[in-house]
């Protein structure tokens, strides 16, 4: 008698461990889905820096390629399964796979085939003004070709956003039509989705980039850091394109030979074929857009009047003087311990 109420005694002991352990697992299930979520709605400031870098250089050599009007818009980076990745594409579409040499992993890189029509359109003379027609269809040689083209284009251009950072290096691998035969990871994995929208002259296309997120681990850390040190490279396209176009900038040059200074009383008594008497200044100082920059003689050349450059200064210079009042600008504003800003 007494055992059976020994043992009877035990079950709720047992009940009490059964709860705990669920209750444990559970938590433990709720913490891993609350990490998991907290990762997800994360931004990565340092791989939307380098995506900002890649859009820049992508719309000039895409310029480059097809000669027209094109703007890259970007999207934020989302973590995702793969499946629901695979869920956005159409059956059929182009997709490039990639090795990752640097990272040990494989990626993917997708063109819509509406961005494939308005680049072969312009390339071949047209102005991609039409509604590309999208009809499955194996690509041509020469189509293939060009996609190609574009594919490394962009592979290049992604590495060298990516210098600052990382040493990242694509191989190309092979170019698939279905993702039956271009599977880079499981459906559950989670992969690291980023989107790019090129725009052609007011056709839109997308180009996506997949990876999945294990293969950039290690870079986690870098990937999620609010500021990263970026050593900036010297753009020599852009500087020729902004020299060249700063150099027909028009502007206002202006000198004054002579001024004299009058009191009101004499100026009311002026009449008309009346001589005023004045001293040509010498030398004489030439205004930039009211800037004092260059200092030369006075004389005539053709029968019309001329300035001979003696010197020509640096604004800087002009502005070390220290004016009083660094807003007003232009010759009646100085004063004549300044006078002209350019008394040596």
């Amino acid at each position: 008698m007494s055992e059976a109420v020994k043992s009877q005694n035990d079950y709720p002991q047992d009940e009490d461990l059964g709860k705990d352990v669920l209750k444990t697992t559970r938590e433990a299930k709720a913490s891993v889905f609350d990490k998991m979520h907290r990762i997800l709605s994360r931004r990565m400031p340092t791989l939307e820096l380098i995506h900002e870098r890649f859009a820049r250089t992508m719309r000039l050599q895409l310029f480059n390629m097809i000669r027209c009007r094109c703007e890259v818009d970007l999207h934020p980076p989302r973590i995702k399964p793969y499946a629901d990745f695979l869920g956005g594409f159409p059956e059929r579409t182009n997709i490039n796979i990639v090795n990752i040499k640097s990272l040990r992993g494989v990626a993917c890189w997708i063109v819509d085939p509406a961005v494939i029509y308005l680049t072969i359109d312009n390339m071949f003379g047209g102005e991609g003004h039409l509604e590309p027609k999208i009809v499955p269809k194996e690509y041509t040689a020469t189509e293939l070709r060009i996609v190609r083209r574009f594919v490394d284009m962009v592979l290049a251009e992604y590495e060298k956003a990516w210098k600052q950072v990382y040493e990242l290096k694509f191989d190309f691998v092979r170019s698939e039509g279905n993702f039956q035969f271009a599977k880079i990871t499981g459906n559950d994995e989670m992969v690291l989705h980023c989107k790019f929208t090129i725009d052609i002259n007011g056709r839109a296309g997308d180009v996506d980039f997949c990876v999945p997120f294990w293969v950039f681990e290690p870079l986690k850390a870098t990937l999620f850091a609010q500021s990263v040190g970026f050593q900036m490279e010297s753009d020599t396209k852009w500087t020729g394109a902004l020299e060249s176009e700063m150099q027909t900038a028009e502007v206002e040059m202006a000198a004054i030979l002579a001024e004299k200074k009058m009191v009101l009383g004499d100026i009311l008594s002026l009449n008309v074929g009346e001589i005023i008497p004045i001293e040509v200044q010498d030398p004489i100082t030439a205004y930039v857009n009211r800037v004092p920059m260059i200092r030369g003689k006075y004389g005539v050349k053709n029968g019309r009047y001329a300035l001979r450059v003696e010197e020509i200064r640096n604004p800087t210079d002009f502005v070390s003087l220290g004016l009083k009042n660094k807003q007003l600008l232009g010759p009646q504003k100085y004063d004549d311990e300044f006078k002209f800003g350019m008394e040596k």
